[in-house]
């Protein structure tokens, strides 16, 4: 079944755009008759653009949103705001048309996102839906995309941190790829006419070199084959928990996977409080942005436990994973009557630390890092000089 964009007049005044799904142009004609409506024009969607929408990232959201904000403070209404976006958008643009459709027929705005989960999570549509009931939906999608913008900021601070070192491994790599693949099997060449006899560590590398020359291929398909397959296992909840718990136990970086999931939980549940959404639909939604399995239902228990009459912090002091500081700063909240903004200290204190040990791992990465090609590197070349130094000390 293909999608259909089309143009339609019910009267010279009145006229409708939009997408409908037929198995061909002609059934999609028919379906826009039997509604009342007359084509003026229609042509198959663009299946790359659906495709890329169907991958839309979250820095894309956050714009989207963010320019539906300002052109909503602006005093323009939604429809005109999405109309405008939607001439300027490029990856949105079949997105925003169906939204915009929606709304046309009489759906909220948050009624029209929720037909696509694949690209607004529970977390947005919510937030959408108190910033409708509020009448302060600008507000709201200023809020959203505040979020949206800090989560991708925390994941673009960690990219930044490993580009060096991830460039140095790389040119490490290629360099040894290349003396095992170029350079260690004509000196080996060399050895064996001169009949002369090996050290160990020259044999091993040897060795190595035959293998990486003659089995580099196959070699690459097991890797990436068993990449392949661990991603995919990765997917089943056993195995996703296994991993994310070995993850945990790994001394310092165990802590600071921890204090990213409580800085982005802390965080999402602020906003949603702040925007008028029950205290358990918060909890719920903000858990599921967790994305260590383990964590998540470590604290996804809580929900329960509040259900049934419990405060927040005392839910959150049964947890494992929520330090004294989340629990402490949460009780306090709670005895103030100001929650929403004692969870954003919260996130802003996991935020500022985190900061910092993305600093301080980055400052011992690359040293580390170069510390380690330089010694597999100096064994290449150590081991291939040792003969040449043999051979030398023979002839004299």
């Amino acid at each position: 079944m293909s999608s259909f964009v089309f143009k339609a007049k019910k009267s010279p005044s009145e006229e409708l755009e939009g997408s409908v799904e037929a198995e061909s142009e002609r059934s999609a004609v028919n379906k826009i008759i039997s509604s009342g409506y007359y084509p003026v024009w229609i042509k198959e969607e663009d299946i790359d653009a659906v495709s890329i929408s169907r991958r839309v990232g979250r820095g894309v959201i956050a714009g989207f949103t963010r320019q539906l904000s300002d052109l909503l403070s602006s005093g323009l209404t939604l429809f005109d705001s999405l109309l405008i976006i939607e001439d300027q958008a490029r990856t949105l643009k079949p997105v925003v048309r169906t939204i915009r459709n929606n709304i046309k027929k009489g759906k909220t705005f948050s009624e029209s996102l929720r037909s696509r989960p694949d690209i607004f999570s529970d977390l947005y549509v919510n937030l959408v839906r108190s910033g409708e009931a509020g009448g302060i939906l600008d507000d709201t999608l200023s809020n959203i995309s505040d979020l949206l913008e800090k989560q991708e900021d925390i994941k673009l601070r960690i990219i930044n941190a490993m580009l060096y070192p991830a460039f140095v491994a790389g040119i490490g790599i290629a360099t040894i790829f290349i003396l095992m693949i170029f350079v260690i099997p004509r000196l080996a060449d060399m050895f064996i006419e001169m009949g002369q006899t090996l050290p160990l560590s020259t044999r091993i590398l040897i060795g190595l070199s035959s293998f990486v020359r003659d089995w580099w291929g196959l070699s690459g398909v097991f890797i990436a084959g068993s990449l392949f397959l661990l991603k995919r296992r990765e997917k089943t909840n056993i195995t996703r928990s296994a991993i994310d718990r070995l993850r945990l136990k790994i001394p310092v970086i165990g802590c600071f996977l921890r204090d990213i999931e409580l800085e982005r939980f802390s965080r999402t549940l602020s906003v949603l409080l702040k925007n008028g959404v029950p205290m358990l639909c918060s909890l719920r939604i903000a858990s599921d942005t967790i994305s260590n399995e383990v964590i998540k239902i470590d604290i996804s228990s809580a929900y329960n436990d509040v259900a049934s009459g419990l405060s927040l912090s005392a839910a959150l002091r049964k947890s494992k994973y929520c330090t004294n500081y989340i629990v402490t700063m949460t009780a306090t909240g709670e005895e103030g009557g100001f929650l929403d903004r004692a969870l954003l200290k919260v996130a802003q204190g996991y935020e500022s630390e985190n900061d910092k040990a993305i600093k301080r791992f980055a400052s011992l990465l690359e040293p580390a890092m170069i510390l380690v090609i330089g010694i597999l590197v100096g064994f290449v070349v150590i081991s291939m000089l040792l003969p040449v130094f043999e051979i030398s000390i023979s002839a004299h």
